[in-house]
């Protein structure tokens, strides 16, 4: 993972038990050409749990409206931000 501090957390679950053949088709080629942004937090059958690094909280959300407008449930997408750290004190 980089130190961005948004990513969406994909539950592959969703796209392989609810989502169109075409959509599952496309969900494939992402995450081959994106490889690098994808974190795996549990391997599961028949989908993992994962986690895209996005650019930004705007870039999350753009994500999870395409995957929605594609098939994938509201459930199955979840955008997650961490708290930035703290600046250390001057001294």
């Amino acid at each position: 993972m980089t130190d961005n501090t948004v990513h969406l957390q994909v539950d592959e679950i969703g796209i392989a038990l609810h989502a169109p053949v075409e959509t599952r088709q496309w969900w494939e080629l992402y995450r081959r050409r994106h490889a690098g942004r994808l974190t795996t937090i549990a391997v599961r059958v028949p989908g993992d749990l994962v986690e895209i690094d996005c650019e930004d909280r705007a870039h999350a959300e753009w994500l999870r409206a395409e995957l929605r407008g594609r098939g994938v449930p509201q459930r199955s997408l979840v955008i997650k931000q961490q708290p930035k750290p703290a600046a250390a004190p001057a001294q």
